[in-house]
């Protein structure tokens, strides 16, 4: 049976927070724990003393060596805030979920939050697993934390680590943990109607130090998060692939072939220009098109001509295979840059060697969102469709880079040596999906998939277009995939299924509003 020291700030706590705190701890299922309040005052220390507690919560203001060696094996060290209460029970379940998974160093999990209404007195922080690019953006992960003494202990002081900012605390321990944990339950009622992560910035420049991460760090207090930009410090080489016919559309109210504009958005725009530009062509694109993007590309633009029948995946890996460069870029031909350093920020995130593909965030003509990554709920959907480019998302989910299962292939930054090691998109999929399945290959090969707020670009294909649900590819992707669509990590098993919205699965306004935040 694991044995808890619960460690709390209490440095400007009051009583009735404490009180509140104190009530929990008895009731959260723990046979006995010590519970360190750092920093309070004496008076207060002596009333909480006072207490009815069962003999279950021994209340201490410093770490004494018995709290150290004790069981030092099987005591959880648990990070509480003042005024926070955990759940009923709810070290119960962390017991059990560390018993059967005893590698486990990190564990975090949902949090409940006031909003003061009879009706529905609480709403709920449902949280991701792990996404260690969104926790240098801010603490997602929340304040309350479970760890392994014997782990703690090897970071640094219980006091110190205690009275440090959250974030702060976060990464550090998340630096040194082999294995870092979700629990999909509520495991914390916050006092703070405020679900939105904590963010420091101070915190991540150290981080930044720490890891040896070169980029500039920003503070966004409307957010609140941090920007963590990285610089340049190579300037690798890119091969753009783009697939087309040569199709015009209107956009904006006028008449324009797509594919010049698109080539041409990156030639004019981009503030990243050591790129190449691999045009595969299908038999029916005009010569007056060609002719169009030779003009454009000069010597930076080659042309392949593609006469088979439409695959999608065949055009992209015979784009990519037919040039040398240090990263891919798939393209559709109907895109064209917002943000004209878009290609930048996206080439300077391979600076993590872990990073294996990278995404954007792609709008509709309208400034619509078209895709901020794909989640699978269980169906894969691009995250928050249609939506308003202003909405944030419950905790701030849309304004962060982080993690996420699958992107869209309309814009893909792929390492190349990581292109090949996967094979590339798959033939099987000619028409949809082949994105999906590449991504999670990528993930599987030991690569994260990395989505981007700060990169923009349009995409306009239309809202209304239903995607052709070919028989053959929804059962070889179920195949092949299911576990993963059944659970994707970056979602949340309570969250509503079946939409594009990180919404809390309930039927209630509050929950539709807080999913749409903006």
């Amino acid at each position: 049976m694991n044995s808890f020291v619960v460690l709390t700030d209490a440095q400007d706590a009051t009583l009735d927070d404490l009180r509140l705190t104190h009530k929990s701890l008895v009731l959260s299922g723990a046979h006995q724990l010590t519970w360190v309040v750092f920093g309070a005052v004496p008076d207060i220390v002596k009333k909480l003393r006072k207490r009815l507690s069962f003999g279950r919560v021994k209340i201490v203001t410093e770490i004494d060596e018995p709290v150290r060696t004790d069981q030092a094996n099987d005591a959880l060290i648990v990070f509480l805030d003042a005024g926070d209460a955990l759940q009923r029970e709810s070290l119960l379940i962390v017991g059990d979920f560390i018993l059967a998974e005893p590698d486990v160093e990190l564990v975090y999990g949902d949090s409940g939050h006031p909003t003061n209404e009879k009706v529905e007195p609480l709403s709920f922080a449902r949280r991701p697993s792990w996404s260690p690019e969104r926790l240098r953006a801010h603490c997602y992960v929340g304040p309350t934390l479970i760890a392994r003494l014997d782990f703690v202990s090897r970071i640094g002081e219980l006091k110190d680590l205690t009275l440090r900012h959250s974030h702060d605390r976060a990464l550090r321990l998340s630096e040194n943990a082999k294995k870092i944990s979700r629990i999909a339950e509520v495991l914390t009622i916050a006092k703070s109607n405020d679900s939105r992560p904590s963010a420091s910035l101070e915190a991540v420049i150290d981080h930044c130090q720490r890891q040896n991460i070169d980029a500039e760090c920003e503070f966004d207090a409307n957010v609140p998060c941090v920007r963590v930009k990285r610089r340049l410090i190579k300037q690798p080489t890119v091969a753009v692939i783009v697939a087309t016919r040569g199709t015009s559309a209107e956009v904006f109210g006028e008449q324009r072939v797509l594919v010049v504009e698109a080539v041409r958005s990156l030639f004019e725009r981009s503030t990243y220009q050591n790129f190449n530009v691999v045009v595969v062509a299908d038999t029916p694109t005009p010569a007056s098109v060609i002719q169009k993007l030779q003009d454009l590309g000069g010597e930076r633009l080659e042309i392949i001509n593609y006469d088979r029948p439409f695959n999608f995946a065949e055009k992209n890996n015979l784009g990519a295979m037919s040039c040398e460069s240090d990263l891919i870029l798939l393209l559709n031909d109907d895109t064209e840059i917002i943000t004209d350093d878009a290609l930048e920020v996206m080439v300077a995130m391979f600076n993590d060697p872990q990073v294996g593909v990278v995404g954007p965030m792609l709008l509709f003509e309208d400034s619509t969102i078209q895709s901020a990554g794909h989640i699978f709920s269980p169906d894969p959907t691009d995250l928050y469709r249609a939506r308003s480019p202003e909405t944030s998302g419950p905790q701030n989910l849309l304004r962060v880079q982080r993690e996420a299962s699958s992107l869209i292939a309309a814009c893909m930054l792929i390492r190349r040596d990581v292109f090949e090691l996967v094979g590339g998109l798959c033939l099987g999929f000619p028409g949809n999906w082949n994105d999906i399945d590449f991504c999670l290959k990528v993930q599987l090969a030991g690569y994260r998939a990395i989505f981007t707020p700060h990169a923009h670009l349009f995409h306009f294909e239309s809202k209304t277009r239903i995607a052709k649900r070919v028989d053959a590819e929804v059962g070889k992707l179920g195949a092949r995939w299911g576990s993963v669509l059944d659970d994707d990590p970056y979602f949340n098993p309570r969250l509503q299924r079946y939409t594009n919205i990180w919404k809390t699965d309930s039927t209630s306004k509050r929950s539709t509003d807080e999913a749409l935040a903006i």
